[in-house]
């Protein structure tokens, strides 16, 4: 588990916007676009250029390289490499920063189990639906056994029914581990159904929380 510390983060588009997630909380965020939604996921995840501090469970680890920071991390697009299968793309997840607590192969089962894609696993993601493509992916994010998950708006692309069993997949696998959740997310009902509350982002402010 995480706790999730954001002080005073300016970029591009922040605004010295300050945030605390406790352990185990999953956090929704909301607001228009360009409000600076995914750009603070990124800053979490060690992807953009920031100044302020970043912590976790009261370490700084803004200067940290993004394999060290121990998160999963799926955006809108996936990034699933096409010529490798579902198994092969969670194995690169590991080629970085593995920390050698069980062996990959171990890993990877447990990943595919999570994420009920073990059905999957020597499939290519041409060959995978909508949903299956996001099991896939949220198959590699949870082999590192991440304390924190970044969602960034990976399921707005799936219809109802999809949506509705990976929102409740994700919920039933987090509640025994206590996984920090950041959510970004422009569906409200997803953010009630994921999410404990809401912060809204505006002109790269928050608003509310």
């Amino acid at each position: 588990m995480s706790a999730v510390a954001l002080e005073k983060i300016s970029s591009q588009i922040l605004h010295e916007v300050s945030l605390n997630v406790a352990d185990g909380e999953a956090v929704a965020i909301q607001g228009p676009s360009g409000s600076g939604k995914s750009t603070l996921l990124k800053v979490v995840a060690g992807l953009v250029a920031h100044q302020g501090r970043v912590l976790f469970d009261d370490t700084a680890v803004h200067g940290w390289a993004p394999h060290r920071r121990r998160l999963g991390y799926l955006s809108q697009d996936l990034h699933l490499f096409p010529h490798l299968t579902v198994r092969q793309n969670v194995w690169l997840s590991l080629a970085f920063g593995f920390d050698h607590q069980g062996s990959r192969a171990e890993r990877i089962e447990e990943a595919l189990c999570l994420a009920r894609a073990q059905h999957l696993h020597n499939r290519y993601p041409a060959q995978l639906s909508g949903g299956e493509r996001q099991r896939a992916a949220l198959a590699r994010c949870l082999a590192r056994r991440p304390g924190v998950l970044l969602l960034d708006e990976p399921f707005s692309s799936l219809d109802l029914g999809n949506r509705h069993t990976i929102w409740r997949d994700l919920n039933a696998l987090r509640q025994p581990s206590q996984m920090t959740l950041l959510l970004v997310t422009h569906d409200e009902t997803e953010a009630q159904v994921l999410a404990d509350r809401t912060v809204w982002l505006q002109h790269g402010q928050i608003v509310s929380r």
